[in-house]
């Protein structure tokens, strides 16, 4: 184990031992509540579409298996402080954490695109399905449509579009320039198309697989809202506004009860997830150690 991982384990702990203490009370309040059972289950339904997310990364780096475990324990460790930053900036740690696993950060950087795209071709539907179906959809979520169309169609365009111009472009560089420009447009343009081919190897032969497990992702979090709002009557805000404030922002966590505590029940799963990895991990190393 590196010092640099020994240090950010160090510090994980550290921030859930303080979020646990600071949180006590509350989750003392959810413990004892009424709803405790349901309430459970919504925190269960969290846990289960990150547990999703962790097959899904499972997925995506089928190409280079040796990578699996420890991309899938970089999810799981960076889980819980990612959602604590707002606006999604924890994505950033996230993707530290891949460029840590991946001796090529272009591959990385590959695996971490198709996840958000995936997300954002899950979420773009849910929205268009509001809009069919003539539900109400606050400014916010107007908001994320219109980011999320914009960002893959540009993502798209970037990649796929301007990769396809350079191939042309090269032949035209490697006959009749010489020059130091020239040189670095050709770099450019080889890390895109190198970009483009780890982000196809990704999803090559599996790509049905990905959209389901996107799918499955987002239905259960939609799920565990939909059980939490059920679990306390909540009219206002209601479950569009709920999910729009989830996508924008980072989690929060009152009381054990009201719309503002939902994040608390995501933020149990998250702790959940960050010390039930390691002790899994732990417990079959061992087991492997007792039976050889």
């Amino acid at each position: 184990m590196s010092r640099s991982l020994r240090v950010y384990l160090t510090l994980l702990l550290v921030v859930v031992l303080a979020w646990f203490w600071l949180r006590a009370p509350v989750i003392a309040e959810f413990i004892h509540g009424p709803n405790f059972s349901g309430l459970l289950g919504v925190t269960a339904l969290y846990l289960c579409s990150h547990l999703f997310r962790m097959l899904r990364l499972l997925l995506l780096t089928l190409d280079e298996r040796e990578k699996a475990f420890p991309l899938i324990a970089a999810h799981a460790l960076t889980a819980f402080p990612s959602s604590f930053v707002p606006f999604k900036i924890g994505e950033i740690l996230r993707l530290g954490s891949f460029f840590y696993v991946y001796d090529r950060r272009r591959k990385a950087f590959a695996v971490w695109l198709n996840e958000r795209f995936g997300d954002m071709l899950v979420i773009s539907s849910f929205i268009f399905g509001l809009y069919l179906f003539n539900v109400t959809v606050p400014p916010s979520m107007r908001f994320v449509l219109i980011l999320f169309l914009l960002t893959t169609a540009i993502g798209l365009l970037s990649l796929f579009a301007v990769a396809k111009v350079f191939v042309y472009l090269n032949r035209h560089l490697v006959l009749a320039s010489h020059s130091t420009r020239g040189l670095a447009i050709l770099r450019i343009n080889h890390a895109l198309r190198q970009l483009e081919l780890d982000i196809y190897k990704s999803v090559n032969g599996r790509f049905s697989g990905f959209i389901l497990l996107s799918v499955l992702i987002w239905g259960i979090e939609i799920l565990a809202l939909s059980l939490f709002i059920k679990q306390f009557s909540i009219g206002e805000p209601d479950f569009v506004t709920l999910f729009a404030s989830g996508l924008l922002a980072s989690l929060p966590g009152g009381s054990a009860g009201g719309a503002s505590s939902f994040g608390l029940y995501q933020s149990l799963a998250l702790m959940a997830l960050t010390l039930l990895f390691p002790a899994a991990c732990w417990l079959a190393a061992r087991f492997k150690f007792l039976r050889s």
